[in-house]
């Protein structure tokens, strides 16, 4: 059996999204033509998974709102004879099982993670993070599936080269290399570039064996009083082990407001119309 379940933490505050995050979570921002988690769930969707846990906090009930039916607005529509847009509304609510868990205090992401536990009760389960958009075919979180088939028992990460300068900003991790796949035997939080293991950092895109849970729940808080997840992970790569892969889709991130504006203006060139393709092209030109 594939991967099922899909965890999408998504209880932050959004800090680096302000002001524009003040009054809208974040992950509703919009990317082109919807809101960023859209996207994701998109991924998630065409990747095979059936069931997505969204793991929100207080203040975001717009995040299940949007994967709801509405049948005030669909009848509008229908009415008005917009029956494609209500249609993608009752689609997107039946395109698979959607459940919220919630984050009560902001205790890291491996805490997001085991909130969400409950609700998970397959061998494996995907997660991913939504400031990582990927665009482009395979779906991501398709590659790093194919890669945990052969391995059920080990968990996959999505990889990404970066430059010296930025390992600050990610895990990076070290390992060998056997075709497109790595085996990791060393995962370093946010290093300095002289003690980073490679120059492979971890993107938002996981497929785990259940036993993460188990070796969150061991963990317990580190000197931040946080459950990180890069410790359960490295925990894991010196037991059943650690895979990683470069998806083949372009990833983006979608975490800043540039991050963001970037990944809507490519959107845009994509997969808007060849009037609007013109248009962006053309001020992007000027």
């Amino acid at each position: 059996m594939s991967v099922s379940t899909a965890i999408i933490p998504a209880a932050g505050y959004g800090t680096r999204m302000l002001p524009a995050s003040y009054a809208v979570a974040k992950e509703l921002l919009p990317v082109f033509d919807r809101p960023s988690i859209d996207w994701v769930v998109a991924e998630a969707l065409a990747a095979g998974v059936e069931r997505i846990i969204l793991v929100s906090s207080r203040g975001k009930p717009g995040l299940m709102d949007h994967f709801d039916r509405h049948p005030h607005l669909e009848t509008m529509l229908n009415g008005s004879g917009k029956t494609a847009l209500a249609e993608q509304i009752k689609e997107r609510a039946q395109a698979a099982s959607f459940i919220e868990v919630r984050q009560g205090e902001a205790l890291g992401l491996g805490h997001a993670v085991l909130c969400a536990a409950a609700a998970c009760s397959d061998d494996r389960v995907a997660v991913l993070l939504p400031d990582d958009l990927y665009f482009g075919a395979p779906p991501a979180l398709a590659d790093l599936i194919a890669a945990s088939d052969k391995a059920p028992q080990k968990g996959v990460i999505g990889l990404l080269q970066v430059e010296p300068e930025e390992t600050r900003k990610y895990g990076m991790v070290g390992g060998r290399w056997d075709g497109a796949v790595m085996t990791i035997d060393r995962l370093v939080e946010k290093p300095a570039p002289e003690d980073a293991p490679s120059a492979m950092a971890i993107t938002g895109r996981y497929v785990l064996p259940a036993s993460i849970f188990a070796e969150l729940r061991a963990q317990g808080s580190g000197a931040l009083g946080e459950i990180q997840l890069t410790d359960a992970l490295q925990r894991l790569a010196r037991g059943a082990g650690m895979l990683g892969v470069i998806p083949r889709a372009r990833r983006f991130d979608a975490g800043d407001h540039g991050g963001l504006l970037v990944a809507s203006l490519r959107c845009g060139l994509d997969y808007g119309d060849p009037e609007l393709r013109q248009r962006l092209t053309a001020e992007i030109n000027r």
